[in-house]
């Protein structure tokens, strides 16, 4: 009687375990992440170090930045251990630390356990590179435009008030640029809109290479642009837009029958010595430099 070869049942072995589809476990690899579920940037993933020690906050000096007043400058401490394990420790914060709604010293995470400091939930993630990939895009998808990649509108306001809030309570400048590409509509009539679209996501390409990593570039609507400067002075802010138009300056675009090239306006606003009751007002302040500059003949910074 020759033996039974049909499909065997699925049996689940550990829930942590994760194989690999060629049935080869030595090839995954667990990568350990927390993702941010409520209190700061909603489905934020962030990628911890094996091996590393990664404080978090609400200073802007620790590994993971979180803004949320009832979060100590420095609140917990995640080691992670090139064995796979990690330790999420509190560091005598002033409201603590909780995982599973427990308060805690120190304890080791599994896989799906939930972190709590202040309003900020975390969650606790030992998946695949695959799982990992997919939050990030996930991420990156609810929070930037498709088209140029910078951060979509709702992003940037988000983000907006948290930074004004934060510069307001440590009594540091915060500068807002509001840039609109000149005679737009023109340069969509003249070489159609596919070129239009090459010119936003040029521009966009060129303003993100040149920026810091921590400044915040957005696209707010059509041509419409901002960026955020934190601890940016108005007399550092606008220095920073001249250096900007400049670039926009040396930019080309080709098209099969035609070269052309294009200039930006910006509006400057910096927030400091509580000068604006509100982000809304810091908007409509640069707003209003971009229409002046506008009025004055476009290609410019007005601050």
């Amino acid at each position: 009687m020759s033996q039974d070869s049909s499909p065997q049942p699925y049996q689940r072995e550990d829930e942590t375990t994760i194989r690999a589809i060629n049935g080869d476990e030595s090839n995954v690899v667990h990568v350990p992440y927390v993702v941010v579920l409520a209190g700061d940037v909603s489905g934020r993933v962030i990628r911890l170090k094996p091996g590393h020690q990664m404080d978090m906050g609400r200073s802007r000096n620790c590994d993971i930045f979180l803004d949320d007043q009832n979060i100590s400058r420095r609140h917990a401490r995640f080691a992670i251990h090139s064995n796979g394990d990690t330790i999420v420790e509190d560091l005598d914060s002033t409201n603590g630390t909780l995982v599973n709604g427990k308060r805690i010293d120190a304890v080791r995470l599994c896989d799906g356990d939930r972190i709590c400091l202040g309003n900020v939930i975390l969650r606790y993630s030992l998946k695949d590179d695959l799982e990992f990939v997919f939050q990030q895009e996930m991420f990156e998808k609810a929070t930037k435009d498709p088209l140029t990649g910078a951060h979509n509108k709702a992003f940037f306001l988000d983000a907006l008030q948290k930074e004004f809030n934060y510069h307001s309570r440590y009594e540091k400048p915060l500068s807002l640029l509001i840039f609109d590409l000149d005679n737009f509509k023109k340069i969509n009539d003249i070489y159609g809109h596919v070129n239009g679209d090459i010119v936003l996501k040029s521009f966009s390409e060129q303003m993100l290479n040149c920026l810091r990593k921590e400044d915040l570039f957005a696209r707010f609507g059509g041509e419409e642009f901002m960026a955020l400067f934190r601890n940016t002075s108005k007399e550092t802010a606008i220095r920073i837009g001249n250096k900007l138009l400049e670039v926009v300056r040396a930019m080309k675009f080709s098209t099969p029958t035609a070269e052309f090239q294009a200039s930006v306006t910006i509006g400057v606003a910096t927030f400091e010595n509580e000068n604006f009751e509100s982000p809304q007002a810091m908007v409509m302040h640069a707003d209003s430099k971009l229409y002046q500059g506008k009025d004055n003949g476009k290609d410019q910074v007005v601050g």
